[in-house]
């Protein structure tokens, strides 16, 4: 999965666009272009770590994390 791009191992992790951008605190056109990698640097570290734990944590996990996130929004 290491040579996946982005796009593909952030859905296959069961992240879409707009949780993705959630997660980050991000505008979601700003998840599209980071997981596209059109900066110079590519896709910005902070991105494939979040798609990196994503894939490794448990469903439960994952709630938690968006509850968690939710919480943190209102």
């Amino acid at each position: 999965m290491d040579n996946e791009p982005w796009q593909k191992r952030a859905k296959l992790a069961g992240l879409n666009q707009k949780t993705l951008a959630k997660l980050l605190g991000v505008a979601e056109n700003t998840v599209s272009k980071q997981l596209r990698g059109i900066w110079a640097t590519g896709t910005p570290q902070y991105v494939k770590t979040m798609i990196y734990a994503w894939e490794r944590m448990t469903p439960t996990a994952k709630q938690e994390i968006l509850d968690l996130v939710e919480k943190a929004d209102n």
